[in-house]
Protein backbone atom coordinates (compact mmCIF):
# COMPACT_ATOMS: atom_id res chain seq x y z
CA UNK A 1 0.00 0.00 0.00
CA UNK A 2 1.23 3.11 -0.70
CA UNK A 3 1.99 6.55 2.00
CA UNK A 4 -0.10 9.07 1.39
CA UNK A 5 2.42 12.19 0.52
CA UNK A 6 4.27 14.44 3.00
CA UNK A 7 5.68 17.69 1.87
CA UNK A 8 8.70 18.96 3.43
CA UNK A 9 8.16 22.59 2.85
CA UNK A 10 11.76 23.81 4.01
CA UNK A 11 12.55 21.94 0.33
CA UNK A 12 10.68 24.76 -1.27
CA UNK A 13 13.00 27.15 -0.62
CA UNK A 14 16.12 25.26 -2.16
CA UNK A 15 17.16 23.46 -5.27
CA UNK A 16 14.45 20.89 -4.93
CA UNK A 17 11.50 23.13 -5.16
CA UNK A 18 10.63 21.63 -8.53
CA UNK A 19 10.31 17.96 -7.06
CA UNK A 20 8.17 19.44 -3.67
CA UNK A 21 6.19 21.92 -6.17
CA UNK A 22 5.43 18.44 -8.21
CA UNK A 23 4.73 16.56 -5.33
CA UNK A 24 2.27 18.54 -3.97
CA UNK A 25 0.39 19.14 -7.43
CA UNK A 26 0.11 15.20 -7.54
CA UNK A 27 -1.09 14.79 -3.91
CA UNK A 28 -3.47 17.47 -5.09
CA UNK A 29 -4.86 15.80 -8.01
CA UNK A 30 -4.55 12.28 -7.22
CA UNK A 31 -4.72 12.34 -3.24
CA UNK A 32 -6.77 15.07 -1.89
CA UNK A 33 -4.65 15.88 0.59
CA UNK A 34 -0.99 15.76 2.53
CA UNK A 35 0.92 16.24 5.23
CA UNK A 36 3.16 19.00 5.45
CA UNK A 37 6.15 19.69 7.69
CA UNK A 38 8.79 21.91 8.54
CA UNK A 39 5.95 24.49 7.71
CA UNK A 40 7.74 27.13 10.50
CA UNK A 41 3.69 27.06 12.30
CA UNK A 42 4.74 26.81 16.51
CA UNK A 43 3.83 23.69 18.86
CA UNK A 44 1.92 26.26 20.65
CA UNK A 45 0.46 27.59 18.28
CA UNK A 46 -1.21 24.82 16.93
CA UNK A 47 -1.75 23.33 20.19
CA UNK A 48 -3.77 27.06 20.97
CA UNK A 49 -5.73 26.09 17.32
CA UNK A 50 -6.49 22.54 19.04
CA UNK A 51 -7.99 23.70 21.92
CA UNK A 52 -9.91 26.20 20.72
CA UNK A 53 -11.23 24.41 17.79
CA UNK A 54 -11.90 21.21 20.29
CA UNK A 55 -13.93 24.13 22.81
CA UNK A 56 -15.98 25.55 19.69
CA UNK A 57 -17.46 22.16 18.77
CA UNK A 58 -18.20 20.97 22.45
CA UNK A 59 -20.17 24.39 22.78
CA UNK A 60 -21.66 24.35 19.17
CA UNK A 61 -21.21 22.16 16.20
CA UNK A 62 -21.63 19.04 17.88
CA UNK A 63 -25.30 20.24 19.86
CA UNK A 64 -26.33 21.05 15.81
CA UNK A 65 -25.13 17.59 14.07
CA UNK A 66 -26.75 15.53 16.76
CA UNK A 67 -29.66 18.03 16.15
CA UNK A 68 -29.76 17.48 12.25
CA UNK A 69 -29.03 13.76 12.99
CA UNK A 70 -32.30 13.29 14.53
CA UNK A 71 -34.11 16.16 12.44
CA UNK A 72 -33.71 13.57 9.48
CA UNK A 73 -34.00 10.36 11.27
CA UNK A 74 -30.10 9.11 10.51
CA UNK A 75 -30.26 7.84 14.36
CA UNK A 76 -27.65 4.57 12.77
CA UNK A 77 -25.05 7.58 11.41
CA UNK A 78 -25.41 9.03 15.25
CA UNK A 79 -23.89 6.26 16.46
CA UNK A 80 -21.23 5.64 14.27
CA UNK A 81 -19.98 9.32 14.81
CA UNK A 82 -19.53 8.76 18.65
CA UNK A 83 -15.74 8.96 18.66
CA UNK A 84 -15.37 11.44 15.09
CA UNK A 85 -12.60 13.76 15.70
CA UNK A 86 -14.18 16.47 15.79
CA UNK A 87 -11.75 19.43 14.62
CA UNK A 88 -10.82 16.95 11.50
CA UNK A 89 -14.38 18.53 9.85
CA UNK A 90 -13.15 21.75 10.65
CA UNK A 91 -12.73 24.15 7.57
CA UNK A 92 -11.62 27.55 7.96
CA UNK A 93 -10.13 29.55 5.05
CA UNK A 94 -8.17 33.22 5.04
CA UNK A 95 -7.10 33.17 1.73
CA UNK A 96 -8.36 34.45 -1.33
CA UNK A 97 -11.43 35.27 0.60
CA UNK A 98 -12.10 34.59 4.87
CA UNK A 99 -14.89 32.36 5.62
CA UNK A 100 -14.79 33.59 9.05
CA UNK A 101 -17.75 35.59 8.60
CA UNK A 102 -19.87 31.85 7.94
CA UNK A 103 -19.24 30.85 11.26
CA UNK A 104 -21.11 32.93 13.78
CA UNK A 105 -20.40 30.75 16.62
CA UNK A 106 -16.32 31.43 16.78
CA UNK A 107 -15.44 33.09 19.80
CA UNK A 108 -13.10 36.25 19.67
CA UNK A 109 -10.65 34.72 21.27
CA UNK A 110 -10.74 32.08 18.28
CA UNK A 111 -11.06 35.29 15.74
CA UNK A 112 -7.94 37.06 17.12
CA UNK A 113 -5.68 34.58 17.83
CA UNK A 114 -1.88 35.63 18.34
Amino acid sequence: MEAFPIVDMKKLNDEDRAAAMDMIRDACENWGFFEVMNHGISHDLMDKVEKLTKEHYSKCMEKRFKEMVARNSLDSVQSEVKDLDWESTFFLRHLPDSNMSELPDLGEDYRFMT
